[in-house]
């Protein structure tokens, strides 16, 4: 139950940040391999995205991923060209439930 609670937190923040672009369906992290795997439904898509985050840092007060993959091309080049090794900022909320799951 209580990573549950945990995976809800990080999937609340996930979902504020990609507010209007569409919404986590479910995801996984791998500590071990520091890969985050999620299942996002995109807005005007008629299929959920599988997407891959590859190296992740987790900062003081950031995430930071090295590369993206996807099944769908365009949302990958996208992701590593605007979101790929930079500093996501996560809010306090957030940051003790993401510290507890990746």
């Amino acid at each position: 139950m209580f990573t549950h609670m945990k995976t809800a937190a990080a999937r609340m923040f996930i979902n504020q940040f990609i507010d209007g672009i569409g919404t986590v369906e479910n995801f996984e992290f791998d500590k071990n391999a520091k890969t985050i795997t999620a299942v996002v439904n995109l807005q005007g898509e008629p299929q959920s995205a599988r997407i891959e985050a590859h190296g992740y840092i987790l900062g003081k007060d950031y995430i930071a991923i090295a590369r993206f993959s996807c099944d769908k091309p365009w949302v990958e080049a996208a992701l590593n060209r605007f979101l790929a090794n930079r500093e996501i900022k996560i809010p306090d909320k957030a940051r003790s439930a993401l510290e507890m799951i990746i």
